[in-house]
């Protein structure tokens, strides 16, 4: 079997989950594989590439690892496609006009074509089900991993720090995070920084807009963005904790990477969350700032909450590896390969 690998998404300039799952993928996988990146970082020309060159390199599979693939591909290759969410569908205020119509266009042709088709988790794949039942019988779950990057720092003390990792991005909920930090007392001195890309993808809100010209004139939080993998590690190891309320995540990496470096985790109580997290976290109605900031502030007094939390995190993070997820993509393509 000759694998065509779709890494067009690592030509973006800033990385996010899909990003971040097609380079560890690519790092871990043990086959004869064909890399096929476009030579542009445009992001409309390399759709064109896509469409226009992928199909037609040499490989008796293509692997398209983000969401999309191209809209025709050969008869004589079989096309696995990873779906990790369909936020196109479900958040379409979050993304731009273009965005929406492309992927309204494209995926229900991706998706028909596919030979299998690779989601995230449970949740996901009951989302996905829920839009299009007739795929059911090609949608497999195969769960991402935590790179061994991740992981406690020598001589590093926590400081009094709230941590938010995302991109800036409706769905993800940095409105929640922000209403919950300015409603902590101010006695407890802690300082929220939030580390994220702001993409154009992603349209904003009037509320979300205000929100973030808000925040940055708040000297107690600190907005970080496109920091590298050894920053980021040190910023989940010195934070007392993770705020990841996310609405809606197909699988959502933060909480367990924070976990994999000995931080606590709040997150939401719906979407793939619970699934993912399951007794290591702390939950909240993301749709209610009061009790995140209630939980939040339990969580910041409660010393041996945290310490409970930290233990189960290291548990939780260790049933995901990388290793594990590509064997698991490897045993589908051979499948399917025959």
């Amino acid at each position: 079997m000759k694998l065509l690998f779709d890494a067009r998404v690592l030509t973006h300039r800033t990385f996010t989950g899909i990003e971040n799952y097609t380079r560890y993928l690519l790092k871990h996988l043990q086959t004869n594989i064909t890399i096929a990146m476009p030579r542009t970082n445009n992001k409309y020309l390399s759709h064109l590439w896509s469409h226009c060159v992928l199909p037609f390199k040499k490989g008796d599979l293509l692997f398209c690892p983000a969401n999309s693939a191209p809209i025709f591909i050969p008869k004589s290759k079989k096309l696995v496609i990873t779906v990790h969410d369909i936020a196109f569908l479900t958040y379409p205020q979050s993304f731009s006009k273009f965005f929406q119509l492309y992927y309204t266009f494209l995926f229900p042709k991706n998706i028909k074509r596919a030979d299998k088709i690779i989601t995230i988790s449970q949740a996901s794949k009951d989302e996905i089900l829920k839009f299009f039942p007739d795929i059911k019988n090609k949608i497999h779950i195969i769960p991402l991993g935590i790179d061994k990057h991740y992981r406690v720092l020598d001589s590093i003390e926590k400081q009094k720090q709230i941590l938010y990792v995302g991109s800036i991005n409706e769905r993800k909920n940095l409105v929640g995070v922000i209403e919950a930090f300015e409603k902590l007392p101010q006695e407890l001195n802690y300082k929220l920084v939030i580390v994220g890309n702001f993409y154009d993808l992603f349209s904003l809100s009037p509320k979300m807009q205000e929100c973030l010209k808000r925040a940055k004139r708040n000297s107690a939080i600190v907005f970080k963005h496109n920091i590298d993998d050894d920053a980021l590690v040190k910023e989940y190891n010195i934070s007392t904790v993770l705020l990841f309320p996310s609405f809606y995540e197909g699988f959502g990496l933060p909480p367990l990477e924070a976990m994999a470096c000995g931080t606590p985790v709040i997150t939401s109580n719906c979407s793939s969350m619970p699934e993912v997290c399951q007794d290591a976290a702390l939950y909240v109605n993301p749709h209610d700032p009061y009790d995140i900031a209630q939980k939040l502030q339990l969580l910041l007094e409660d010393q041996a909450l945290q310490n409970e939390l930290i233990a189960k995190g290291f548990k939780r993070a260790r049933e995901f590896t990388w290793e594990k997820s590509a064997q698991k993509h490897l045993d589908l393509f051979l499948e399917l390969m025959g």
